[in-house]
């Protein structure tokens, strides 16, 4: 039985898998099995995988039918996975070195953590990269910030218990997209997570990734995100109109007049927060406050820039009610 293995969905990605599989076997940590679900796809992808699967032992493939989406794959691996620990990456990412050693040592030694995430870096569809993702905050922050936004990033960085995922029914098919969102806010109640500094995966950034092509209803499944982390964090029900106005904060969606609202509702959350991350919950939401000024000066709205950067010289000085 391996100790990790490697959850890649594949679907019509002739064009970078290849690398994908590369990248995972040339890593330090050798005991690892690579499942790769291809989720019907009608390209060259099936071929570019049995290829795979007959030079190295360590490669499985499950086919699917018909392409049902990342949910339903990644739930078809969860159920066949053969190691306690399951190592996402997405088919057109690459795995840094280290990865997998740095993430299997966490979860070795600290029973308590169920998930463990990393940074990455974005790259564009030719490998260029152009910038750098990092969340590595402390268990307490991370379960606060993410009422307001996915902190522990995009699904393709984490490594977590495998039992643990499944017993919580694993990936919400009714997401098709922000399914990793999803299930981060069902996890931080079943233990802590853990996010590295370390750079374990090259994120590709192109027209087909998820993210662009459920670009249209990814409001929608922040919002049921939200008001669920919301409603158990403030003990009380959220409406519809404070989430789109944390969405306008945290996402930068462009609408005009939200500041107040979100500010009011950000405030009595954190005069909630209990942990010992306070300081650093709060430099995080003054940065917020920051970059959303920022993005309205740079559109030319000078009075919400304003409004935004009064806001986050508030939070400086201390953004609690108590």
């Amino acid at each position: 039985m391996p100790r990790v293995t490697v959850l890649m969905p594949a679907y019509n990605r002739e064009r970078f898998v290849d690398e994908a599989i590369r990248s995972v076997v040339d890593q330090d940590f050798a005991d690892f099995e690579l499942l790769i679900v291809d989720d019907g796809s009608t390209d060259e992808t099936p071929a570019i995988l049995r290829e795979w699967a007959a030079r190295d032992a360590r490669i499985r493939v499950v086919t699917l039918p018909s392409n049902e989406g990342i949910p339903s794959a990644l739930n078809a691996g969860l159920a066949v996975a053969s190691a306690p620990y399951i190592a996402r990456l997405d088919s057109d990412d690459l795995m840094m070195p280290r990865r997998l050693a740095e993430q299997f040592a966490v979860l070795d030694a600290q029973p308590d953590v169920i998930l463990v995430s990393c940074a990455y870096e974005l790259m564009d569809v030719d490998g260029r990269t152009f910038a750098t993702w990092r969340g590595d905050e402390p268990h307490d922050v991370v379960v606060f910030l993410l009422n307001f936004y996915n902190i522990v990033g995009g699904g393709g960085q984490v490594m977590f218990r495998r039992d643990e995922v499944r017993n919580l029914g694993g990936y919400d098919v009714a997401f098709p997209s922000s399914e990793d969102y999803e299930l981060w806010s069902r996890m931080l109640r079943h233990g802590r997570i853990v996010t590295l500094p370390l750079v374990g995966v090259r994120q590709r950034d192109h027209g087909a990734r998820s993210l662009s092509k459920y670009a249209g209803i990814k409001h929608a499944n922040w919002t049921k995100i939200m008001r669920g982390s919301l409603t158990r964090w403030l003990d009380r029900e959220v409406t519809d109109a404070e989430i789109a106005s944390l969405i306008t904060v945290w996402r930068h969606d462009g609408v005009v007049d939200q500041a107040s609202l979100a500010d009011r509702v950000m405030r009595e959350a954190f005069a909630l927060f209990r942990g010992e991350g306070a300081g650093i919950a709060r430099r995080r939401i003054v940065k917020q406050w920051r970059e959303g000024a920022a993005n309205w000066a740079k559109k030319g709205n000078r009075l919400e820039a304003l409004r935004y950067r009064w806001r986050a010289f508030k939070w400086s000085f201390g953004g609690s009610s108590r």
